[in-house]
């Protein structure tokens, strides 16, 4: 039945909200150690989108504490703060401030728990290498990663989160190239703490730490 078919909406009926773009600051950085203020947004449906980003790259000279050292344990650190925000955008007009393309931040209120399911989206037009993902030359990539030119999810959980509240540690399967992904939660280890907060966004993935950690930066 034809009057049954579910109408397709348009951008432009969407509500629109006012958008920060966010990255890892050391995708800002050039081979020759210039600091890009400018980045492209690109879509699986639609086309590219320059924004600002007025932050520029990463200054490499203030290390952050992960965890300290204890007895049982080594000290973890990242080089420096790598999280960039970008300008403000606040046109209606344009699909930026569209709600489906963007996350919502959990509230100020909201801490990420060890246990906490996580995940990030994806979208890659490059292929994975086994060297990129740090696995066997048995292991089909694909199988675990997806193909290319298509929005993939990959989930973990968070496996620590660092006394200074800036950090966490986390256990989801990324590659070389994955940095900058929005990590939003999943569901709460314990259910209650993070109720009416699934799909929201905790943080960003910047990188790998060691063999058995990767990490993320919370929002301020």
């Amino acid at each position: 039945n034809k009057q049954n078919k579910r109408r397709r909406v348009s951008f432009a009926e969407y509500a629109s909200f006012e958008a920060t773009p966010v990255t890892a600051k050391h995708n800002l950085e050039s081979c020759d150690d210039e600091k890009y203020l400018r980045t492209t947004i690109k879509f699986v449906d639609g086309p590219e989108k320059d924004v600002s980003m007025p932050e520029g790259g990463v200054n490499f000279d203030a290390e952050i504490e992960v965890r300290a050292a204890t007895i049982d344990r080594d000290a973890l650190g990242w080089v420096a703060d790598d999280v960039s925000l970008g300008t403000k955008i606040a046109n209606s007009t344009i699909s930026l401030t569209k709600k489906p393309r963007l996350f919502e931040r959990v509230p100020d209120s909201f801490r990420l728990q060890v246990g906490d399911k996580i995940g990030v989206a994806v979208y890659r037009t490059f292929e994975i290498t086994h060297e990129d993902a740090h696995a066997p030359k048995s292991v089909n990539l694909e199988d675990v990663y997806g193909k290319s030119h298509q929005a993939c999810i990959y989930t973990g959980e968070v496996t620590e989160v660092s006394e200074n509240g800036k950090t966490f540690c986390h256990s989801i399967n990324t590659f070389a190239g994955c940095s900058g992904a929005v990590v939003f939660l999943v569901q709460g280890q314990n259910g209650e703490h993070a109720e009416g907060y699934a799909g929201m966004a905790v943080g960003i993935h910047v990188g790998g730490l060691d063999n058995d950690n990767n990490i993320g930066f919370l929002f301020d």
